[in-house]
């Protein structure tokens, strides 16, 4: 709930510093309908990275060098004056790196993944702040009500991804989730996490009109998540040789050790080789992870047709 309340809170506070604009209305009536193409960073909050400093389950660990971009392409349709639904398909590529935190044990683990992600998501808008209309011409001395363009938004959704999380080892790209890096292929308490997964979409949006079809926007939207394996990292270490053995692909035994625990030779003792982090913590399994777009979008508004359809008419 703590986590929740400040990305809300850091949300509103980066929406409102665009809250001073003025111009025309816009008749949502006469075009309902928009097409909605945006681009922006995507980033996480998980086990791995972070900032400097222990981890924390709070925005102000993100770790933003290692944020990467994603886009989005949409549907939108307002059916009243303040409410309007859209379906989006966003994808994006999300990155956590241990080396990049100072903070030891963090350091120590030295994990490092990247993951692509595709969603499919629903969402209903409720319109905070509405455009206005005002003076077609501004004449001074003229008094009368200014037009603003400018309008916020909020919205909630339900949405389904695909993630994939993968470790760059030997050199190459290898997919975690068969490999089963924390013992899910040998152990009877963890199971296969699914690379198909729901997540609740939340935010806040400002707009701006530029004429009746054109408009440009900002959107901060976080995805709230019902999994900790987004970043393959979420409970404790297991026997790096086990995993080795029980491997669902394909995969060479000793890249299978180094997925469950790249500093593996070093948290062996020295005189015997036997493996000492055996069920030490790797993660923390009592938060979820989450991931965030931050999209600047223009918007081209369609009118509808007799059968209730969008419509490239004029």
């Amino acid at each position: 709930m703590r986590r929740f309340l400040e990305i809300i809170c850091t949300i509103a506070i980066l929406t409102s510093c665009f809250s001073a604009s003025y111009a025309q209305d816009v008749n949502w009536k006469k075009y309902p309908y928009e097409i909605i193409g945006g681009f922006g960073p995507s980033t996480m909050l998980g086990e791995l990275g972070g900032n400097n400093g222990v981890g924390r389950n709070s925005i102000f660990d993100l770790d933003f060098l290692s944020t990467r971009f994603g886009g989005s392409i949409a549907l939108r349709k307002t059916w009243r004056e303040r409410l309007s639904w859209q379906i989006t398909y966003s994808m994006g590529m999300l990155f956590g790196d241990d080396a990049k935190t100072k903070e030891y044990f963090r350091s120590d683990r030295n994990i490092k993944f990247r993951t692509p992600i595709q969603e499919f998501s629903g969402r209903i808008e409720y319109k905070i702040r509405k455009e206005r209309g005002g003076h077609i011409y501004d004449l001074r001395g003229v008094r009368g009500q200014r037009g603003r363009k400018l309008a916020t938004f909020c919205f909630v959704g339900l949405g389904v991804y695909h993630f994939n999380p993968k470790a760059k080892i030997e050199g190459k790209w290898y997919a975690l989730q068969p490999i089963g890096t924390e013992g899910q292929n040998y152990m009877e308490t963890r199971k296969p996490y699914s690379l198909y997964q729901f997540c609740i979409p939340m935010g806040l949006i400002a707009k701006y009109s530029i004429n009746k079809r054109w408009a440009i926007s900002g959107e901060v939207g976080v995805r709230f998540l019902f999994t900790d394996y987004l970043d393959d990292v979420s409970t404790t270490y297991a026997d790096p040789e086990l995993v080795a053995k029980n491997v669902k692909k394909d995969v060479p035994e000793g890249v299978a050790r180094l997925a469950a625990d790249p500093a593996y030779d070093k948290h062996c003792y020295d005189w015997n080789g036997k493996y000492h982090y055996y069920n030490e913590q790797r993660g923390d399994p009592y938060d979820n992870d989450f991931y965030m777009f931050i999209m600047i979008s223009a918007h081209y508004r369609l009118k509808e047709n007799d059968s209730g359809w969008p419509t490239f008419k004029k």
